[in-house]
C-alpha cells in the first residue's frame, strides 16, 4: 500500500520549494567538490536549472525508447523507470553520471521490477548494431550503482491503476455519467506527460490519477466534479474536500505547465557537461583506459552512441508529442 511505502516514506516531498532544495544542495555539493579541479581546467559548471533541463530531456528519451518494445512497454514499467531517473538525480548531479547512460539503466531495471521480461540481448536490440555490446555491458555493470542511489527502494506506485479504479468506481457508483471510458484516451495521455513533470515526487498517485481523469473529463466535457465530491469525498468536512480539489488543479497545471526541451536547447549543456565528466576520478581513469588500450572501434562505437542517442532520436523511435491533446 502506498500509504506504508518506502515511496512516501522517502520520494514524496511536502512543496516544490523542498524539491528544489534538495537539487541545489546536490548541486552545490558537486561544485565545492570540484571547485579547484574546475578552475585549473578553465571549466564552468552546470547550474542547477542546466541540470534540471539535461534531466527533463532525457526523461523525454527514456519514455521514447521503452515505446520501441513489441509489445511496447506497460505504462506501470515507464511510470517506473521515470521514477527511478528522476531519484537518482535529486541526489546525484549530472556531472557525475550523464543522463544519457543513466537512463537506459533505470529502463532495463524497471521492466525486471515491473516483470516485462525481457532479456539483456533484446533490451540493446532496438539500438543500432554499434552500441549494442557496449549498452548492454554499461547496463550490466552499473546495476548496482543504480540500487545504492535509489537506496533499494525499488517500488514505484504509479497513477495508472488508480485511474483503472476511478473509471471502474465511476461505472459503479455514478451511473449519471456516459460511457467513462472515454475519459481514458485522454486521461492516458496527461499521465503519460506527467512522468516528464514533478507531480510524481509531490502528490500521491490517486490524486495524480483523479486530476487526470478531471483534466478528461473537461475536454469531453463531461463534468466529474459531482462525482468526486459527493462520491469519493462525501464523508470529508467542506474544508477539507476543498483542499483536495485544490490539489488537484495544482496537478493539473504543474503537468500542464512543464515543457520538453528539445535537443538544440540541450546541446549547450552537453557540451560543457563533456569535459566536466572527466572531473570524477572513475570517468577520467576509465577514459585513460580507452586510450591507451587503443581501441579505434569502440571509440568509433562511442562517438556513435552520442549522436544517436543525444543528438537525435534512436532510429526507429516514434516520438511522443510536445503537449497533451
Amino acid at each position: 500500500m502506498f500509504h506504508n511505502s518506502t515511496q512516501k516514506q522517502h520520494w514524496l516531498f511536502s512543496s516544490p520549494d523542498e524539491l528544489e532544495q534538495v537539487r541545489t544542495a546536490t548541486n552545490r555539493t558537486y561544485c565545492e567538490k570540484h571547485a579547484r579541479a574546475a578552475s585549473e581546467n578553465r571549466l564552468q559548471l552546470l547550474l542547477p536549472a542546466e541540470e534540471r533541463l539535461l534531466c527533463q530531456y532525457y526523461m523525454k528519451k527514456l519514455l521514447e525508447f521503452c515505446n520501441l518494445f513489441q509489445p511496447p512497454a506497460p505504462r506501470s514499467a515507464l511510470a517506473t523507470a521515470a521514477g527511478y531517473l528522476k531519484r537518482f538525480y535529486l541526489n546525484t548531479s549530472v556531472m557525475e553520471h550523464h543522463p544519457r547512460d543513466i537512463f537506459l539503466c533505470c529502463a532495463y531495471l524497471a521492466f525486471k521490477v515491473d516483470e516485462y521480461n525481457v532479456s539483456v540481448d533484446q533490451f540493446v536490440h532496438v539500438l543500432a548494431p554499434q552500441l549494442r555490446t557496449s549498452v548492454a555491458d554499461f547496463v550490466l555493470s552499473h546495476e548496482l550503482l543504480l540500487l545504492k542511489k535509489l537506496k533499494f527502494h525499488l517500488t514505484v506506485h504509479s497513477p495508472f491503476r488508480p485511474l483503472e479504479g476511478f473509471i471502474i468506481d465511476l461505472k459503479t457508483r455514478s451511473p449519471g455519467v456516459p460511457n467513462p471510458d472515454q475519459f481514458r484516451k485522454a486521461a492516458d495521455s496527461f499521465l503519460v506527460r506527467s512522468l516528464s513533470s514533478d507531480v510524481g515526487l509531490l502528490y500521491p498517485p490517486s490524486q495524480v490519477a483523479l486530476a487526470a481523469l478531471r483534466y478528461s473529463s473537461k475536454q469531453t466535457k463531461i463534468e466529474v466534479d459531482g462525482y468526486i465530491l459527493s462520491v469519493l469525498l462525501r464523508s470529508e468536512m467542506p474544508e477539507s474536500a476543498q483542499k483536495v480539489m485544490d490539489c488537484l488543479r495544482r496537478i493539473e497545471e504543474v503537468v500542464l505547465a512543464t515543457s520538453l526541451p528539445d535537443g538544440a536547447k540541450v546541446s549547450p549543456i552537453e557540451k560543457k557537461l563533456i569535459p566536466i565528466l572527466e572531473l570524477s576520478p572513475k570517468n577520467s581513469r576509465k577514459r585513460k583506459s580507452e586510450e591507451s588500450a587503443g581501441d579505434s572501434a569502440e571509440k568509433k562505437s562511442k562517438v556513435s552512441e552520442d549522436q544517436l542517442i543525444s543528438e537525435s532520436p534512436v532510429p526507429g523511435i516514434s516520438r511522443l508529442p510536445e503537449s497533451v491533446p
